[in-house]
């Protein structure tokens, strides 16, 4: 159920992708309208990748890819020219690479980016078969797995799955589309192929799904995934049914759900249905999103299973529902994220809830986004940080006479600011928040945001260079060792914005403080150690550009 009650530790934080311009003028890049709730900022990290579309008309907005910091704040976007309809991408995500993919509808491929945000490489299927849209997964070892379609002819007179009623009869020289899942070599070779029409009987389909007696969505897999023991987990929406496929011999070694279902589940009696995004996650747990349009009454939920492939025993161990109305029609997709929260995609949902929600192991909410009307998008991704920087320009404040001015730094062919001017260099006349869009790859990287409410002074809200050479900074945790709570005590000679993280010895931000600007003195900031693990950590303190580095044990 949607929380109203938002702790004093939290905040909420509103964003429309509408720019915010002085005097309350506002000025679109034709962003589809995304409301960001935060209602836990310490729970956040990392960024988000999503590529919201509108999946049926009107098309009043463009589709573009975003990539959005742990506030919601858009620090990269990209707009395909065209009209929406033909712009849509699905699936932009990071793989593990490195590297960025996404699927273009229009070119009916998926396309590789690298770090710099341009385009290197296409993929595709092979064998005269389609490609599918519904995923593509790298592999550590180089090569990559994707899902294509087979069309067979079939007679389906004896099957009366089909019409409104799905009593009706199938046709005689019915085309049935099944799923094919290829795998590829870092070279492009084709190495491993698997055809569902050679392993899954035709009635092994939920007749819910079936309408066109002659040409059949039958399979409609959406889901590949490599299982920890070398063999390839299957998500068939249309069969309700997770398969697992031996990779040497391409036997089927079990199936979960559906008509077939091959497991005893210990305690979800409602079952799943039209399932999206299986995922093995590191602790052996299966994931997936429930779509659940045809449970009486549909119902979406993330689940969480502990399988038992010996016993053939499922076991229900975390499911989050929304709301108990809320169901979807498509789509969507749950992700654990490496803190341990969860991030729930529900894809095509009915108006009035929010498609995007961010909760922790307890079910609290932590965030939520909103798009207005039928927008959505196929999955959306939170990784706790990147693997190569994403440099964001610099925005300077100077004073000229009586007038304040922000400059952005120079040598870029584009300056799109928030307040629609297109000048390396604008007046501040109002309060209000400001960012500026330069070229990036092929698409825009985004300042930071400023945010001036005082125009007496608009200057004291922007980044502040590093103290003086030769001033010392003293920056400690106490104690330290830590139990549960520390305080981090720093003694600022000089006013400065600073920020810092707690990160573990891998290199992950497991805490983490925004940048803020403090005036010269003595500060003590409270931290919550409790959710880590025993062990040694790093406070990384940032003032300006310098950055000290502090050992932390938690005991």
């Amino acid at each position: 159920m949607k929380s109203t009650c938002i702790r004093f530790s939290a905040f909420l934080f509103l964003l429309y992708l509408f720019f915010l311009v002085p005097g309350n003028k506002v000025v679109s890049q034709n962003f589809p309208p995304m409301e960001v709730t935060i209602l836990d900022s310490s729970a956040t990290q990392g960024y988000y990748f999503l590529a919201p579309y509108a999946s049926s008309p009107p098309y009043n907005y463009v589709h573009p890819q975003l990539i959005l910091d742990r506030f919601g704040k858009i620090v990269w976007y990209r707009i395909f020219p065209g009209s929406p309809q033909s712009t849509t991408t699905y699936d932009f995500t990071l793989q593990p690479d490195g590297r960025m993919t996404y699927y273009s509808i229009a070119r009916d491929k998926f396309f590789v980016m690298d770090s710099t945000f341009i385009k290197k490489d296409s993929l595709g299927s092979t064998n005269g078969f389609p490609l599918d849209v519904h995923d593509l997964q790298f592999l550590q070892n180089g090569h990559y797995l994707l899902l294509a379609q087979e069309t067979r002819i079939m007679n389906l007179t004896g099957y009366h799955f089909f019409g409104f009623n799905h009593t009706s009869p199938g046709g005689a020289n019915a085309q049935v589309i099944g799923v094919v899942i290829q795998e590829f070599d870092e070279n492009k070779n084709l190495v491993w192929e698997w055809k569902g029409h050679d392993h899954f009987a035709f009635n092994d389909v939920d007749s819910l799904f079936l309408y066109n007696p002659n040409k059949v969505d039958w399979t409609h897999a959406n889901a590949v995934e490599l299982d920890d023991d070398g063999n390839v987990l299957l998500s068939c929406r249309h069969f309700d049914e997770i398969t697992k496929i031996d990779r040497q011999t391409g036997d089927i070694i079990w199936r979960f759900g559906g008509k077939r279902n091959q497991f005893t589940c210990i305690n979800d009696p409602l079952k799943f249905s039209g399932q999206h995004d299986i995922r093995r996650i590191s602790n052996g747990d299966i994931t997936f999103l429930d779509n659940g349009i045809y449970h009486v009454p549909p119902l979406a939920r993330a689940l969480e299973y502990v399988l038992n492939e010996s016993a053939k025993t499922s076991t229900l161990v975390w499911n989050y529902s929304y709301d108990s109305s809320l169901y979807s029609v498509a789509v969507g997709n749950h992700q654990v994220i490496p803190n341990g929260n969860h991030l729930i995609d529900f894809g095509a949902i009915p108006d009035g809830f929010p498609w995007f929600v961010l909760v922790k192991p307890d079910k609290s909410m932590v965030m939520e986004i909103s798009y207005a009307g039928s927008y959505t998008s196929y999955r959306a991704f939170n990784y706790d940080s990147l693997p190569w920087a994403l440099t964001q320009p610099l925005v300077d404040c100077y004073k000229s006479g009586n007038n304040y001015f922000l400059e952005a730094e120079p040598g870029h062919s584009q300056y799109l600011w928030s307040t629609g001017a297109t000048s390396q260099t604008i007046q501040v006349t109002n309060p209000g928040e400001f960012w500026v869009y330069v070229p990036y790859g092929e698409g825009y990287v985004s300042s930071r945001h400023i945010v001036v409410s005082d125009t007496s002074n608009p200057c004291l809200y922007l980044p502040i260079p590093k103290p003086a050479e030769g001033i010392p900074l003293s920056v400690n945790c106490v104690p330290n060792p830590v139990r549960d709570h520390a305080r981090i005590i720093f003694d600022l000679p000089v006013k400065s914005e600073i920020s810092f993280e707690i990160l573990d010895l891998s290199a992950r931000i497991r805490i983490s403080f925004p940048y803020t600007v403090f005036a010269p003195g003595k500060y003590i900031i409270p931290v919550d150690f409790s959710t880590l693990e025993k062990g040694i950590y790093f406070l990384r303190f940032i003032t300006g550009q310098s950055v000290t580095t502090k050992k932390i044990i938690v005991e």
